[in-house]
């Protein structure tokens, strides 16, 4: 009830906070319940005692801002480009690192993105599963990059340039809708 109180300066608090509670909960009660009795069916109660909102959300959704020395540690690169030779991979390597570590917050959110359907890293190392990883595939200068965000996996040529890798990467996470092989 309350439609019959009218809203003054003594009690405008009270209306400001149950007209939130009720526009945020009381319409999604029954959903929030059900959501809460799922989680609980999986995780104890007792787990959540020690975690603040921040630690919360940051389960949930991990690190807002790619971090490129985190995500340097936990990705390894798969060779299939038919004998490229050691030399050549590892340049190829310093080339993708240097361009990640040179994009904008937004690009590498991007990039996160379209490489694994998330455009956070997780809080921990333990949250990726599985681990991301890079495929190199033979040199094709003309062929976008792909990813598998299924497995956290994204396909690149094995491109000339620098320069290349770079607009082709770009380009590829800027279409967004391009992302599965």
């Amino acid at each position: 009830g309350g439609k019959n109180i009218a809203v003054c300066p003594s009690n405008v608090h009270d209306y400001v906070r149950l007209y939130a509670e009720q526009r945020m909960l009381g319409s999604n009660a029954k959903v929030l319940q059900a959501l809460r009795s799922g989680v609980l069916d999986v995780v104890p109660l007792s787990a959540f005692d020690n975690l603040t909102a921040e630690d919360f959300r940051l389960l949930l959704n991990g690190c807002g801002e790619v971090n490129v020395q985190q995500l340097t540690s936990y990705t390894s690169f798969n060779d299939e480009t038919g004998g490229a030779g050691a030399e050549k991979l590892l340049k190829f390597k310093k080339w993708f690192w240097s361009i990640v570590e040179k994009m904008t917050s937004a690009d590498r959110q991007d990039l996160v993105y379209f490489w694994t359907s998330s455009p956070a890293l997780p809080a921990s190392e333990e949250g990726f599963q599985p681990k991301p990883s890079v495929t190199v595939k033979p040199a094709h200068d003309h062929q976008l990059p792909t990813a598998n965000t299924c497995i956290s996996r994204l396909y690149i040529p094995l491109y000339s340039s620098r320069a290349i890798l770079k607009s082709k990467l770009l380009l590829a996470i800027k279409t967004k809708t391009f992302g599965f092989v």
